[in-house]
């Protein structure tokens, strides 16, 4: 079998440069299941109470949530905790794409919460009528759990394609002329003629089909 690439020559190293290129405009880099995982379950036990003391939600359910001092402050001290841990993620991510001049979701995520924090934090010391400390603190643990099931997603991927290259041979059998010589895969250049033997198994099997009609003929 001679390796080919359309008439084109490919640099020995061309499959490490791809995924160095690619590396450096992953939005996932540093990003982990168990991290998504612990984030969401924490701002989203910090968001209960965001939302019952939040004025907005008591007046359209018709209830009127404790009072004591300092209650007033709850929907603000608790949305801002889960704006820093559970929304400072997207912020990272989006400054990477603006970086690499590619926004994308991590930057319209950011723009969301960054606008309803300052808006709240305002409406918080008198600048504006209106709050939104619940609905900030409701949309960080959803982003948050989509991408924590993207995360986790990714990672199924990455280990069904682990196993798949886990199969791959680490040496092949290079042709010149009249003889063979085995190489490492990596030394392996686009023009080589390589021998390729069926499995093992294959040939069992291929054996074992030429036997069986021997033995159930009359």
């Amino acid at each position: 079998m001679t390796l080919k690439n359309h008439g084109q020559e490919v640099p020995p190293h061309a499959g490490h440069t791809m995924s160095k290129a690619h590396g450096n405009h992953d939005r996932h880099a540093g990003h982990s299941v168990a991290m998504f995982r612990d984030k969401f379950w924490l701002s989203f036990a910090l968001t209960i109470p965001v939302v019952f003391w939040s004025m907005d939600v008591q007046h359209w359910l018709r209830y009127t949530a404790p009072s004591f001092p300092g209650s007033k402050f709850i929907p603000a001290i608790l949305g801002t905790v889960v704006f820093i841990y559970g929304g400072l993620v997207f912020i990272r991510g989006a400054w990477g794409e603006l970086a690499d001049h590619k926004p994308g979701m991590m930057t319209l995520i950011s723009l969301a919460i960054i606008v309803a924090f300052g808006t709240s934090l305002a409406a918080t010391f008198g600048l504006f009528e209106v709050e939104v400390w619940w609905e900030l603190a409701s949309l960080i643990p959803i982003m948050v759990l989509g991408h924590w099931l993207e995360m986790r997603a990714i990672s199924q991927a990455r280990g069904a394609l682990n196993a798949l290259a886990a199969l791959l041979p680490d040496t092949a059998e290079s042709v010149n002329g009249s003889e063979t010589q085995t190489v490492p895969i990596s030394e392996l250049k686009v023009g080589d003629v390589v021998l390729v033997r069926p499995a093992p198994a294959f040939q069992r099997m291929a054996q074992l089909s030429k036997v069986l009609p021997t033995l159930t003929s009359p």
